[in-house]
């Protein structure tokens, strides 16, 4: 018998690549620049975080309380952050008081006073954990004043001094000032009511209010938000601002003429008061792209 065999298949395997490490990328001169970039930037992330967490772990605190001389001329106060109030009192003995926080190293809270008046400072240098300060500041009846705080909030009430208070983010307000009155802010809104002094309002976004307006002069400018001013009495000088927001101003119901300009490259325009270009009650009101509304109440 024949027996026929059919050709085996080829069992022959693929050449396996030899053992060992994956070669290595060739270390070009754009691999180099981010290694060289990427590694330190990698590590001082980590010590930043780490850092945090331990200025976090070890916060602090402590109660200021300080007179304020008698002959005191002007009082100004400085913090790198906190809210700060400021109010009037009776008599004429003044002071600041509060509680100071920070993490890992406890700031100075320094006080110099001079001729000019009385300084107060409290400076948060560590770029990590919290700090700041949250103090009421009382003063006598007609003591001028400053306020700055980087971070935080800034009121007044009841003053009648002149009073100027900043702010780098925050809110800025004040009420029943009866002295010059200045509010100026990095972000945040502006609010004035019942201010008899002249006002001047400031902020780079926020919106401005005023309400129950008896100053003579009032300026207010906005980087982009909205502006209402209410006069309860007839203004002599008005002169607003924003570059993107709607302007409102209603001045007290009468016959009182007002020498009028109003320009606004985007919006509508309305007028509801009487005009006069020779009237020494002179109001102008521009904004880049809003609405202007100036009428009686």
């Amino acid at each position: 018998m024949i027996t026929m065999h059919s050709a085996a298949p080829d069992q022959t395997l693929p050449a396996r690549a030899p053992r060992g490490n994956a070669p290595r990328l060739p270390m070009t001169p754009a691999r180099r620049a981010w290694l060289a970039i990427g590694v330190p930037v990698c590590l001082v992330l980590v010590g930043w975080a780490g850092l945090n967490l331990v200025a976090l772990a070890g916060q602090g605190q402590f109660k200021v309380s300080h007179d304020i001389p008698v002959s005191t001329r002007r009082v100004n106060v400085n913090f790198s952050s906190g809210n700060i109030l400021l109010q009037e009192v009776a008599g004429d003995q003044a002071e600041l008081t509060g509680t100071a926080h920070y993490s890992l190293i406890r700031p100075p809270f320094t006080t110099q006073v001079t001729a000019a008046g009385t300084d107060f400072r409290y400076s948060c240098d560590l770029p990590v954990g919290n700090c700041y300060l949250n103090a009421t500041v009382s003063v006598p009846r007609g003591t001028p004043t400053s306020v700055y705080t980087g971070g935080g909030n800034a009121t007044a009430i009841g003053a009648t001094g002149d009073v100027t208070l900043t702010s780098d983010g925050g809110d800025v307000s004040a009420e029943r000032v009866s002295g010059d009155l200045t509010l100026n802010t990095g972000g945040g809104d502006v609010s004035a009511e019942r201010v008899s002094g002249d006002l001047a309002l400031n902020t780079d976004g926020g919106d401005i209010t005023a309400t129950a307006i008896t100053a003579p002069r009032v300026t207010a400018s906005t980087g982009g938000g909205n502006i209402t001013v209410v006069f309860t009495s007839v203004p002599t000088n008005v002169k607003v601002n924003t570059d993107g927001g709607n302007i409102t101003i209603f001045v007290p119901r009468g016959s009182t003429h007002y020498d009028l300009t109003e320009h606004t490259d985007g919006g509508t325009t309305s007028v509801g008061v009487p005009t006069d270009s020779s009237s020494p009650n002179v109001i102008t009101a521009t904004s880049d792209g809003g609405n202007i509304i100036v009428s009686r109440q």
